[in-house]
């Protein structure tokens, strides 16, 4: 379960999904159809991730989603799994990471890799020999493999390329994977040698850009693979063949409907932006004309609107991609 061999650039941060009741539970059939609809352009996870809900889930929703991880025969060895353990403090990280950790020793999860995702502690005033006591602590206390996730947004903090270099240097055989969703791209561009770290870009847009051999980047953990990885597997695809026009076209594409969807959501008055828009598109791809007939569950009091689901839809129908994403 902590195969980490034939890497594969593209990840989606998995949407937790609900059901329409007062009391907050997983709809865990749903969760399964969108996993399984992902594939085969989308294959390994961020589960519990930021666009997952991870800051917010109880532990009794964090053990659902677990219950998932490990049903029977529901993932195969062609899938990877990172697990959010997400807390504001070190104390709440290790507590999240033995509860992930405690089930795992009595269920079998399946996939031929299983990691947890770590970020700093939310504190803009922290110190980076602070950020290292933290991750130290973190990995001499648990036993998965590691990703690190730069999340300036959330944790007010970022994760200098020293600091990475430090860390790494460690811990080397346990760190395998470092995300970025600053959008500054600071620490892949520093002088520093990684060894066989794994840089994914969690930043959205101008995607052919910054996938290795244009950028540096060799993969993406991106929110929009939620629904639209068959066309960002198709990017993939396209530089793999080197064909740079083709996926400069599809990628310029992508990140228009992106950008401005994610401005809309912006203005939505609750949760995770990123959640929102993913939600209000996957919403409408399998609901199709009937989408203003169901709700769209959020883990806040709000659905996502009506009028956001069609301005949703009327984005998918004018790129004509209500079929094509299938």
């Amino acid at each position: 379960m902590s195969n980490f061999n034939n890497f594969d650039p593209l990840w989606a941060p998995i949407l937790t999904h609900y059901h329409l009741t007062d009391n907050l539970r997983l709809d865990k059939t749903l969760i399964k159809k969108h996993m399984k609809w992902l594939e085969p352009s989308v294959k390994q996870f961020l589960v519990c991730g930021t666009t997952g809900d991870g800051w917010l889930l109880s532990d009794k929703l964090i053990e659902d989603w677990l219950e998932i991880l490990t049903e029977k025969k529901f993932l195969s060895d062609q899938n990877k799994i990172l697990f959010g353990a997400f807390g504001n403090t070190t104390k709440d990280v290790l507590r999240r990471a033995k509860l992930i950790e405690d089930y795992l020793a009595d269920h079998v999860c399946e996939a031929n890799f299983f990691g947890l995702t770590l970020c700093a502690p939310v504190n803009g005033k922290i110190t980076q020999h602070e950020i290292i006591e933290h991750f130290e602590n973190i990995i001499e206390n648990t036993l998965l493999p590691i990703s690190i996730y730069q999340l300036p947004q959330v944790v007010k903090c970022e994760i200098k390329p020293e600091t990475l270099k430090y860390l790494k240097d460690k811990f080397e055989k346990r760190i395998v994977l470092f995300k970025d969703t600053s959008g500054q791209d600071i620490v892949i561009n520093s002088k520093f040698d990684f060894g066989d770290l794994k840089f994914l870009r969690g930043a959205e847009e101008n995607y052919f850009n910054h996938i290795s051999p244009q950028g540096k980047y060799d993969g993406f953990l991106l929110s929009t693979a939620n629904c639209f990885g068959k066309v960002l597997r198709e990017i993939l695809n396209e530089v793999e063949r080197n064909n740079f026009e083709k996926a400069e076209s599809l990628s310029r594409k992508l990140s228009d409907i992106i950008r401005v969807s994610f401005d809309k959501g912006q203005k939505l008055n609750f949760g995770n932006p990123f959640s929102n828009v993913n939600k209000a598109f996957l919403h409408v791809l399998f609901n199709k004309k009937k989408f203003n007939d169901l709700n769209c569950k959020t883990c806040f009091e709000n659905n996502i609107p009506s009028d956001f689901l069609t301005y949703a839809n009327g984005l998918l129908v004018e790129n004509k991609l209500i079929n094509s994403l299938e």
